[in-house]
């Protein structure tokens, strides 16, 4: 599978490739003339070579390594919402992302707080890293600022998400008598 990165972020993933391709048993090669990343398996470690690209991707997008790197986890997973199927307009596109982020980052940091769940915003994307569960929620409540809803109702709704998820859990989990 072939990569793309932004060529700001390119050194940053440069970086991490050799420790990454060691580990994960990968080799990754990269095209300068296209400026591509290209991941394959050493042997038969295709589910390693999915690691290494969700973290380049992750990397991509605006992510730092450190957060990128729980990608390494089986638990945790990569997700992107794309703003430019909502709208193509230059402004549309910067206010969308403002009420993504919030201001001084407030949002980003309430959907963090309640799901654990990182929120990356970068170019016209938004990066989620978490738990599958959590990912969802996450997601969900982020739509429903694109889609234009009141803050005040996507943290209500995180809030009754988490709690629900939270009560599954321990049911889940609690011994039967």
């Amino acid at each position: 599978m072939f990569i793309t990165v932004p060529d700001e972020r390119l050194e940053l993933v440069k970086s991490v490739l050799p420790s990454l391709s060691k580990k994960e048993e990968v080799e990754v090669k990269f095209d300068e003339r296209n400026k591509m990343f290209n991941v394959s398996p050493k042997g038969n470690n295709s589910y390693g070579a999915l690691k290494v690209q969700s973290i380049i991707n992750a990397i991509g997008l605006g992510f730092d390594v450190e957060v990128a790197m729980k990608l390494l986890s089986d638990d945790i997973m990569l997700d992107v919402i794309d703003i430019k199927e909502v709208t193509h307009d230059p402004e549309d596109l910067r206010r969308l992302k403002g009420r993504v982020i919030g201001e001084k980052g407030k949002t980003k940091r309430i959907i963090f707080e309640y799901t654990g769940v990182h929120v990356s915003v970068y170019d016209h994307y938004v990066g989620l890293i978490g738990f599958y569960d959590q990912l969802q929620v996450t997601r969900k409540a982020v739509e429903m600022l694109i889609r234009g809803k009141d803050h005040s109702a996507v943290y209500k709704y995180l809030e009754r998400a988490e709690k629900e998820l939270r009560t599954y859990r321990i049911s889940k989990f609690r011994p039967s008598l």
